[in-house]
């Protein structure tokens, strides 16, 4: 099973808070001031990090970057202003046109249990669920005032003690409060392998302060319907440059579009990501990638499952595939070698993006240089020089600065004594092919 931590608050925020500390400087000797910056510089860069723990083999990952919130209809603002509690749900979902539409549908479902420990109160408030996915909304609240608050750790079971096979689970984004605050509402997002079919569940939370920390158990029950997917059988091959890709079919759930793919074993480049593929009906109505989370999985080098936001709720007369580019590499580049005891990158694709690299503990800290904004995350399968693969809990990233550089790391076991040379497998990178397509769905 794989978990993700999504730590997605405004860097500015984070800046905000952690430049603002005021240091006694005129009481501290040179040497105990100097210790304490190192450690300030250190946690406020792992605050700023966008990190997640994951099987980086499974799946494509994409952080949020820019997204555009879906604009509200006068009759679903009408809906959400008489029911208490709905508008942070919608503030937590309105760049994800297929889970507003859900909600607007009625789709959502309240629960509205908690549990409280010790002045922490931890509220599950609602959920929607489908076959493939359940996004659990949730409310802490706290007596006294917390500058920082997070869920560690969760785990989502069946309450009758029926194994649910979960393929990971994304935590939101922590509280970060320069002033403190009493309440902090979020989401997690549970994938599952196979279909959910329990509907009495189990949810284990350990939440985390600064001085607080507790762990929650709270049983709830999911009432309404799981809807099932609608499928639709595509068997269509497109050719871009030259690269031959098959879609095979969609499969449309309440909570997203799993559109599966196949790519030419003979293609001379490594297809890694379709960034703008989208949906499309008839009226030019449009749903695009998924914007935040797990944008793919990734069967083999040459097939792919891509996640869209979800149309489900609509029914159009006719609907499309469209795309104009995909990522994509030369096959002979479609892996990042490096020496982790000279430090050294020995390959890459073209243009020596990838510089800089540094081994600091379990971790190989790449610093990737772009003109504009690169959010998914690059690596997935990991081996050593002897083609043994290498685990890797987590992988993270820093916002692109001000000099065009955007930091990505990835965890190994003791880096400095695996066999050399490294080879970390490509899920994406800055290079693309172009075109125009257009694939019939229905």
């Amino acid at each position: 099973m794989a978990v993700i931590y999504m730590y997605e608050k405004e860097e500015k925020q984070l800046k905000n808070l952690y430049d603002n500390i005021q240091v006694p400087i005129d009481s501290l000797d040179e040497a105990i001031f100097a210790g304490f910056q190192k450690s300030k510089l250190e946690e406020k860069r792992q605050l700023r990090r966008k990190k997640w723990f994951i099987s980086v083999a499974a799946a494509a990952i994409f952080l949020f970057g820019f997204l555009t919130s879906i604009r509200l209809s006068p009759a679903f603002a009408d809906y959400i202003s008489v029911i208490p509690g709905m508008e942070k749900i919608v503030d937590l979902i309105r760049t994800d046109k297929g889970r507003m539409l859900a909600v607007e549908n009625d789709y959502y479902e309240k629960i509205g249990v908690s549990q409280e420990k010790n002045g922490l109160k931890f509220t599950i408030d609602g959920v929607i669920a489908d076959e493939s996915q359940l996004v659990l909304f949730y409310t802490i609240t706290s007596k006294d005032k917390q500058k920082i608050l997070e869920t560690e750790k969760v785990q989502l079971e069946s309450f009758e003690g029926k194994k649910l096979e979960l393929g990971g689970i994304s935590m939101g984004s922590p509280l970060y409060s320069e002033n403190g605050a009493t309440t902090h509402s979020d989401m997690f997002e549970f994938y599952f392998q196979s279909p959910l079919q329990e509907k009495k569940l189990q949810l284990k939370v350990w939440v985390k302060g600064k001085k607080v920390k507790e762990e929650f158990t709270i049983n709830f029950e999911l009432n309404k319907d799981i809807q099932l997917k609608k499928s639709f059988v595509i068997n269509k091959t497109i050719s871009m440059e030259g690269q031959k890709i098959t879609f095979l079919n969609a499969d449309i759930y309440p909570l997203r579009v799993a559109v599966h793919v196949k790519m030419d074993p003979n293609n001379s480049k490594r297809i890694l990501s379709f960034d703008d593929l989208r949906l499309v009906d008839e009226n030019g109505e449009t749903w695009n990638k998924i914007n935040n989370g797990i944008t793919a999985n990734l069967i083999s080098p040459d097939e792919a499952v891509i996640y869209l936001q979800s149309n489900y709720f609509r029914e159009p007369k006719e609907l499309y595939l469209v795309f104009n580019k995909i990522q994509a590499v030369d096959k002979d580049k479609a892996f990042v070698v490096v020496d982790t005891v000279k430090r050294q990158i020995l390959k890459q694709p073209k243009g020596n993006l990838l510089r800089n690299l540094r081994v600091e503990g379990n971790e190989l800290i790449f610093d990737l240089h772009t003109k504009k904004e690169f959010n998914a995350f690059l690596f997935t399968r990991i081996t050593d020089g002897n083609g043994k693969e290498l685990p890797s809990n987590y992988g993270f990233t820093e916002g692109m600065n001000e000099k065009g550089i955007t930091e990505f790391g990835v965890s190994i076991p003791n880096p400095k004594h695996q066999t050399n040379p490294i080879s970390l497998e490509l899920s994406a990178y800055p290079s693309w092919i172009k075109g125009n397509e257009k694939i019939k769905v229905k």
